[in-house]
């Protein structure tokens, strides 16, 4: 019996970080985004192919985000009635299908329906997997979450690195590559399914211990998770066509740029756990979001190696909150956990992306890539002025240090 089912009847105080189950969840976890990293470094091949105009290479990524927007709730809700453990292995595999076959099709409409099913797969890893992971992760969601996420943002990291390395030898066919990660994650998800099950929280129980829901504070860790995406996706969308156009850099050059700035959010998320359970969670976000503003300031002003280093240290600041912002979202929806993370991630972390990217594409196509980088810039400070009104969570993440 793996130590998750162990677990599941003792008291939150008596539970422990199941390392070997957030080991599987993360290295899941890591393939999954990584199809989702690796779509930035596509987009100059795509838009050489196709003739796409900013707003058009914009809406590849958005394809996938809104796939995963609208359905990760649906499957939170499928998966707070019953552990859904298939959703696990069969998302990687839906996942990198459907980004290999991106490569293959023919025309900007086939490209929009490859990656909207790649999304789908998206959807449906992150509700069950998020449910899991704070199951397994007893008095400490945080730190647990932070190793479940750690692996989706090394996956972030990885995959525009791998494209990078792929495409100068196969071109736009290079999707391919990632078929090879996706199999071996599914075969380790199947052979090790007994680490990655964890029944459902026994609602009365958890209800006692946390209280009731607290949706005011839902909708408002939304709007803040909503800004920091919006400010992700944007750099992550249009720096690659800034630094290819204006900076002169070549392709391969740019998929490492976009590695390190994922890269920068991988070390900083188990810094943003750490400080958040010594200070809470909302305090956390209300002090590191807003230096993310200055260092993508410094890239839109300065060329070359100190520009790029800038970059990539905005990275680790806006993604530091990643698994904070999903444990507070848990924690104000105790007895619908898969839910909070559907929400959480599908909404907030990666469905709010496809309007602001819409909206900074149309910036950038009639006032040009550095007002819309600007726009950019601006968005992790908004968000940290709505944390500041987010009420303590009461489970795992209210401060240590005394009351904020």
């Amino acid at each position: 019996m793996s130590q998750a089912s162990q677990l599941q009847g003792s008291p939150p105080e008596e539970r422990q970080l199941d390392r070997a189950g957030l080991g599987l969840l993360a290295a899941g976890h890591f393939v999954i985004d990584m199809c989702v990293g690796a779509l930035p470094a596509f987009l100059p091949l795509f838009v050489a192919l196709y003739a796409l105009s900013d707003l058009q290479a914009a809406m590849i990524v958005g394809a996938s985000l809104f796939a995963s927007s609208i359905a990760q709730p649906i499957f939170g809700l499928i998966a707070d009635r019953r552990p859904a453990p298939y959703f696990l292995w069969g998302s990687v595999i839906v996942a990198v299908l459907g980004l290999a076959a991106a490569g293959l099709v023919a025309g900007y409409v086939g490209v929009l329906a490859a990656v909207f099913g790649s999304g789908l797969g998206v959807a449906a890893w992150h509700p069950e997997a998020a449910r899991v992971a704070n199951r397994i992760s007893g008095t400490r969601p945080a730190t647990g979450l932070a190793w479940f996420m750690v692996g989706g943002h090394l996956g972030f990291s990885a995959g525009p690195l791998l494209a990078s390395i792929a495409i100068p030898l196969f071109g736009i066919e290079a999707t391919l590559v990632f078929l090879i990660p996706g199999t071996i994650a599914a075969a380790l998800l199947i052979v090790g399914r007994r680490y990655v099950h964890a029944e459902l929280a026994p609602a009365t129980t958890t209800a006692a211990l946390t209280g009731a829901s607290h949706i005011p504070g839902l909708v408002l860790i939304l709007a803040v998770t909503s800004m920091r995406t919006w400010a992700q996706f944007g750099v992550l969308a249009l720096a690659p066509l800034f630094l290819t156009d204006q900076r002169g850099l070549g392709d391969s050059a740019v998929g490492l740029v976009i590695f390190g700035f994922a890269m920068g959010g991988a070390v900083g998320t188990f810094g943003g756990a750490w400080l958040a359970e010594r200070i809470g969670g909302p305090r956390m976000l209300t002090w590191s979001m807003p230096g993310a503003a200055p260092l993508i300031a410094v890239f839109i002003l300065v060329d070359g190696p100190i520009g790029i280093i800038a970059l990539i240290l905005s990275g680790l600041l806006l993604l530091a909150s990643f698994s904070v912002t999903v444990a507070v979202g848990q924690s104000y929806l105790p007895t619908r956990l898969a839910l909070a993370a559907g929400l959480m991630i599908g909404f907030g972390a990666i469905g709010s992306a496809p309007p602001g990217l819409a909206v900074l594409g149309a910036i950038a196509d009639i006032l040009g890539r550095e007002t819309a980088l600007w726009t950019v810039a601006a968005l992790p400070i908004i968000g940290a002025l709505m944390a500041f009104f987010l009420p303590e969570p009461r489970s795992g993440l209210e401060p240590r240090s005394g009351p904020r």
